[in-house]
């Protein structure tokens, strides 16, 4: 969906169009949320504290449904998470959670598509439910005003050129294509050699340390004493 048509649900459904679409949107760019900074800047039809705030409750909202999902119906996961690499993923994500709860809870939402399953790999390793929903809505408020800010400011500067709006909106998404691939690729390459090493294990490509020549010795001498 374009951000010329997110913006005109955004102007005829108001803070719900912004909500509901920042609940459903797993892309990690949250154009609801910038579409509506922009119509708060170009209409003041919304406000930019109204849309930071939907946009975080559609935010917060997701985590919750997905962390309640890993904890409770793990199985629905797999009808998402049906390759190889998706599965991986999602055991790379739980180990991160361990280790990295806070910030993965709060800044995995801007990861492309899989960032919004950390909640639901936080719910699989039996994270602490109000622990993670408090670094839910820290993330999920950083989100919604940083996100609606792009689009709120980046029109404001833009006003001179009025009929060209939407070009400022596309130019806010465009600022975080950059992080989020950067993210992505990092994030990735763990993965794949978690992947890569997994394949080899079971392979049996995996060279193991045997010590051969000590162990021949008192093969020969029982073959002596035999003898």
């Amino acid at each position: 969906m374009d951000l010329e048509t997110v913006q005109q649900y955004v102007r005829y459904h108001g803070y719900w169009a912004v909500a509901v679409g920042t609940l459903v949107d797993h892309s990690g760019l949250q154009a609801f949320v910038v579409a509506g900074g922009i119509v708060a800047s170009a209409t003041k039809q919304l406000t930019f504290w109204g849309v930071a705030l939907a946009g975080a409750s559609g935010s917060l909202v997701s985590d919750a449904v997905l962390f309640g999902i890993g904890r409770w119906r793990a199985r629905w996961l797999e009808r998402v998470t049906k390759s190889e690499k998706n599965r991986m993923r999602l055991v790379v994500l739980q180990q991160g959670v361990k280790r990295w709860g806070f910030w993965l809870l709060v800044f995995g939402r801007f990861l492309p598509w899989m960032g919004r399953f950390v909640p639901a790999a936080a719910g699989l390793r039996r994270y602490n439910g109000v622990r993670a929903m408090l670094y839910a809505l820290v993330g999920s408020l950083i989100a919604g005003f940083g996100y609606a800010s792009l689009g709120y400011f980046a029109t404001e500067v833009a006003r001179s050129f009025e009929d060209y709006a939407i070009y400022a909106g596309v130019g806010a998404l465009l600022v975080s294509f950059p992080v989020a691939y950067w993210l992505v690729k990092r994030f990735d390459r763990i993965v794949e050699r978690r992947m890569t090493a997994e394949r080899a294990v079971i392979g049996g490509d995996v060279r193991l340390a045997q010590p051969a020549a000590p162990s021949e010795e008192p093969v020969a001498a029982g073959e002596a004493t035999r003898r």
